[in-house]
């Protein structure tokens, strides 16, 4: 019979902000796909390590006007090549890190005015990746928060795991967005973690969204406790 490796780690605190029932990302407060992206490399060059290359996928949405949308499809597939999906809602293409200058410039060509007839972001460049939070105090990853720490711990259905913190940005022509999975020690080192977080980001993170995670009695598994913000 295999049985279950037990947990080694204690304990972990994570922040999910935020989750789909609260709207699903935080703005990026920049009315510009430029200025949101320069958030968004301040945040990544002085709080994360990525884990891997981050995705870099730029998407058209159905719903616009025909002219402009037609007009950025033209222009997308000049820079970026053929597109890798099709749908009856959208279009993507896959960006390379080295072009991402240029899905940039095809947004701000597109304007603010680019919007689908619900409002929402005709074009939009989305960044996902998952990364390892840096401990502000030696300027490097905190060593003890990985997934192999926590057993590998799958916390839902979307694959998140304990240890294993991810960010997904999305700069569109009508407004930008972060989403944040983010997994920090659940000792002194918290707070000032937090802070770092805090002090590098564009918007206030949310009170409501911590928790702390506990190995069960049997060791095998985790449970969670909503907990105040360490802010």
């Amino acid at each position: 019979m295999t049985r279950t490796p037990s947990i080694a780690s204690p304990e972990v605190v994570t922040y999910d902000g935020l989750p789909a029932s609260a709207g699903g990302a935080h703005s990026l407060r920049a009315k510009r796909p430029d200025k949101a992206f320069g958030h968004l490399q301040g945040f990544m060059g002085a709080c994360i390590e990525p884990v891997s290359s981050p995705s870099w996928v730029f998407e058209i949405a159905a719903g616009g006007e025909a002219a402009p949308t037609a007009s950025l499809v033209g222009l997308a597939s000049e820079r970026f090549g053929g597109p890798r999906h099709r749908s009856r809602t959208h279009t993507e293409w896959n960006v390379r890190p080295d072009v991402v200058n240029d899905a940039l410039e095809v947004l701000a060509a597109a304007g603010p005015d680019a919007v689908t007839t619900h409002g929402r972001s005709l074009a939009a460049l989305t960044c996902s990746t998952p990364v390892r939070l840096v401990d502000p105090d030696v300027g490097a990853p905190y060593p003890d928060i990985t997934p192999d720490a926590f057993g590998c711990f799958v916390v839902d259905g979307y694959g998140r795991i304990l240890g294993d913190s991810g960010i997904r940005a999305t700069l569109g022509t009508a407004g930008s967005s972060l989403s944040l999975w983010l997994n920090l020690p659940a000792d002194e080192r918290l707070a000032a973690g937090a802070r770092h977080l805090q002090d590098n980001l564009p918007f206030r993170l949310s009170a409501k969204h911590w928790r702390v995670w506990r190995p069960t009695r049997s060791g095998d598994s985790y449970r969670s406790t909503r907990i105040p913000s360490p802010l």
